[in-house]
C-alpha cells in the first residue's frame, strides 16, 4: 500500500512538472517580447527649432519645417524623437536660446542624453509653374554631441502638388511643399552611411593608419573627428586612400589619439543661396583639398621618403594608361559630378617612382610659366580615379621646366573651374614620374611627364524633376499611368523605372520602360505614352487589384557619351532622379 502511494505521488509530481514546463514554454515568449521591448531603446534625437531665412511667412514657416522634420523622423521608427516641451524646458534650465553654437550643442545634447541633435533652416520659398506650385528648399543638419559638428545632413527641395483651378491661399501650398521637402531630407539622411574607421596605429604622433579606405567612403581631404567613449579626443585629415585602408595626418592631437579610437567624418552640408530669383546649391570642398598635394609632396621631395630606382618598362614607351573612363553621375544629395577612372599599363605598374596623376579637361586649356598644360585636378600616384564636381578648386601640381628635367616645381592653381550641368567634356590623363639613369658610373635622377590618354565624352546632367504622378498620389489606376518630368539640359534619352522596392535594387520587382528619345530643351515637359503597370509589373508579382505603394524615377543620359553615366542597378547607364511614390487603386475582385 505504501509502495503504491509512493508511485502515485511520484507520477503526479512528474505530471505537474511536465505541465509547469509546458506552461513556461508557452508563456515565456510573451514575457520575452515584453522584456525585449523594454530593453531595446531606439537612438534619441532632438529636433530644434529651425530658422526661416526665406523672407516668407515668418516664424510659422520655421515651426512648420521643424514639426515636419520631427514627424518624418518619428515615422521612420528608427529613432525616439523627444517632445518639444522637453527640449524647451532643458533650454530654459541651461539658459540657452537657439540658434546654438558648438558649446550650446554639446551642453544641450548631454543634458538631453541624445546621440544627436537635428537643426536646420528654411532657405527659400518660391512659386513656380502654371498651375502655381510652391517650391520650398530646406537644409537639415545632424549634429554630433561628441564634437558639436555635423555628421550628416541634406539640402532638399519640396514642391506642392499640382492643382489645376486651385483658388486657395498660398499658405496651403507652402505647407504641403514643406512636408514634401522634409520627407526628402530625412530619407536622404537615413540613406547616407557616415564614413567611419578605427585607428589602427599612430606614426610618430603625426599620422594615423585607418582600417577603412575607398570602399568605406573615405576620401582625400576628408576631416574626421576622433572619438573615445563618446567624447572627442582629436582630429585628423585623410591624406592617402587605398581600397581598404587610409592614412590621415593629425591636425589636432587633443587629449591624445590612440589605437582603437574611432574616427568619424565631419559632414560638409551644401550651402544654399538665392541668386536672381534662382535657388543655387553649392557643395563645399573638404578643408585642405586645394593644397593637400603640396603638403603630401613637400616632405616626400625634401626628406626623400620615396624610394626610386625602377626605370620605364622594357617596351620603351611611356603610355601609362590603357583606357580612361569618364562617367557622369549624381551623389547622395543628387548633385552632379563626373568620375574619371583609368586602367594602368605595365609601364605604370612597374614604376614605383610615380609622383602624381594629372587630369586635364577639354574646356580648360591654360598653361603655366613652364609652358605646361594646367590640370583641373590631381591624384596621388597610387590612386586611379578622380571625381570632378561642380565646385571650383585649388590644385597643387608638379610642373616640369623641360622634358627630362632634373628639377620639379610645385605650382598652385587657384580656382580651377568645376563642371557645369548640361555641358559635355572629354578628359586626358598623364603621369608625372621619376626615373634614375646611370651614366659614367653615376646616378642621375630626372622627372618626366608621360603621354596623355584621352577619355570618351561625358555630359554633366542634373537629375530630372519629376511631375506626374505627383509625390504621394493615391488611387492611381495602374492600367493607365502616364509619367511626366522636366527635361535635363544636355540629355536626349530617358528611361522610367517603377518598383515596389524603394532602392530599385531588386530587379525582379522593378519595371523598366523602353528608352525614350527626346530633344526637349532643359526644363521642358517630357512624358511617356500610357503605361499599363498591371501587365508590366503587378501581374507577375501577384499584386493585381491590390492597393500597392510604388516608387518611380527617371534616368537621363546623352547618347553621345562613351561609355555613358555610371551604371546603376541592372547595369543601366543613366543619371537617376529622386524617386517619387504613389499608391494604386484597390479594385474589387472579378465577378
Amino acid at each position: 500500500m505504501k509502495t503504491r502511494m509512493r508511485r502515485t505521488w511520484t507520477t503526479r509530481t512528474v505530471y505537474l512538472g511536465v505541465l509547469s514546463m509546458l506552461a513556461v514554454g508557452l508563456l515565456y515568449p510573451l514575457g520575452a517580447v515584453r522584456a525585449y521591448a523594454q530593453l531595446v531603446q531606439l537612438p534619441r534625437v532632438a529636433v530644434l527649432d529651425f530658422e526661416n531665412k526665406s523672407g516668407f511667412g515668418g516664424a510659422s514657416i520655421a515651426r512648420a519645417a521643424t514639426d515636419a522634420v520631427a514627424g518624418e523622423y518619428q515615422k521612420s521608427r528608427k529613432f525616439e524623437v523627444l517632445a518639444r516641451g522637453e527640449i524647451e524646458q532643458q533650454l530654459k534650465d541651461l539658459d540657452l536660446s537657439t540658434p546654438l553654437d558648438k558649446t550650446g550643442f554639446l551642453r544641450l545634447g548631454r543634458a538631453l542624453q541624445t546621440e544627436s541633435l537635428i537643426t536646420g533652416e528654411v532657405n527659400a520659398v518660391t512659386f513656380v509653374g502654371n498651375p502655381k506650385q510652391a517650391q520650398v528648399v530646406i537644409t537639415v543638419r545632424v549634429i554630433d554631441i561628441a564634437s558639436g559638428e555635423p555628421i550628416n545632413g541634406a539640402v532638399a527641395t519640396g514642391f506642392s502638388n499640382r492643382r489645376p483651378g486651385f483658388t486657395g491661399d498660398d499658405d496651403t501650398l507652402v505647407q504641403e511643399a514643406i512636408r514634401n521637402a522634409a520627407f526628402e531630407a530625412v530619407r536622404t539622411i537615413n540613406n547616407y552611411t557616415i564614413p567611419e574607421a578605427t585607428i589602427l596605429t599612430t606614426r610618430a604622433g603625426k599620422e594615423v593608419l585607418l582600417t577603412r579606405g575607398i570602399r568605406g567612403g573615405l576620401q582625400p581631404g576628408m576631416e574626421m573627428i576622433v572619438v573615445r567613449r563618446g567624447e572627442e579626443v582629436g582630429r585628423i585629415r585623410v591624406t592617402q586612400v587605398s581600397d581598404s585602408d587610409a592614412v590621415g595626418e593629425i591636425i589636432d592631437f587633443g587629449r591624445g589619439i590612440q589605437s582603437e579610437d574611432r574616427a568619424r567624418a565631419v559632414f560638409r552640408v551644401p550651402s544654399v543661396e538665392v541668386k536672381a530669383g534662382r535657388v543655387v546649391t553649392e557643395r563645399p570642398r573638404q578643408r585642405g583639398e586645394g593644397n593637400k598635394l603640396l603638403r603630401a609632396l613637400g616632405p616626400i621631395l625634401i626628406i626623400g621618403l620615396i624610394a626610386f630606382g625602377v626605370a620605364r618598362g622594357s617596351s620603351g614607351g611611356n603610355t601609362p594608361v590603357q583606357t580612361v573612363l569618364a562617367e557622369p553621375s549624381a551623389d547622395g544629395n543628387f548633385e552632379p559630378f563626373v568620375r574619371v577612372s583609368w586602367k594602368t599599363t605595365l609601364f605604370a605598374k612597374s614604376a614605383p617612382d610615380t609622383i602624381q596623376w594629372q587630369i586635364y579637361r577639354s574646356d580648360f586649356i591654360g598653361t603655366d610659366g613652364n609652358g605646361n598644360l594646367q590640370p583641373v585636378g590631381v591624384t596621388p600616384g597610387n590612386q586611379n580615379f578622380f571625381v570632378d564636381s561642380t565646385v571650383p578648386r585649388n590644385v597643387s601640381y608638379a610642373s616640369l621646366p623641360r622634358e627630362g628635367s632634373e628639377d620639379l616645381e610645385l605650382e598652385e592653381l587657384e580656382g580651377a573651374p568645376g563642371v557645369a550641368p548640361g555641358r559635355s567634356y572629354t578628359y586626358q590623363i598623364a603621369l608625372v614620374y621619376r626615373e634614375t639613369r646611370e651614366a659614367e658610373g653615376q646616378s642621375q635622377i630626372i622627372y618626366r611627364l608621360s603621354d596623355r590618354v584621352r577619355s570618351g565624352q561625358a555630359t554633366v546632367l542634373l537629375p530630372v524633376q519629376l511631375l506626374t504622378p505627383v509625390q504621394r498620389s493615391e488611387d492611381v489606376d495602374p492600367k493607365d499611368v502616364r509619367f511626366s518630368w522636366l527635361a535635363a539640359e544636355g540629355a536626349n534619352a530617358y528611361r522610367v523605372e517603377v518598383s515596389t522596392d524603394p532602392t530599385f535594387n531588386d530587379r525582379n520587382r522593378t519595371f523598366v520602360s523602353p528608352e525614350i528619345l527626346s530633344t526637349a530643351v532643359g526644363g521642358s515637359p517630357v512624358s511617356t505614352e500610357r503605361i499599363n503597370l498591371e501587365t508590366g509589373l503587378l501581374n507577375r508579382l501577384g499584386l493585381t487589384g491590390q492597393r500597392v505603394t510604388l516608387y518611380w524615377r527617371v534616368g537621363a543620359r546623352n547618347l553621345g557619351d562613351n561609355p555613358g553615366p555610371m551604371p546603376g542597378p541592372g547595369g543601366l547607364r543613366y543619371v537617376w532622379s529622386r524617386p517619387f511614390e504613389f499608391t494604386t487603386q484597390e479594385l474589387p475582385p472579378s465577378p
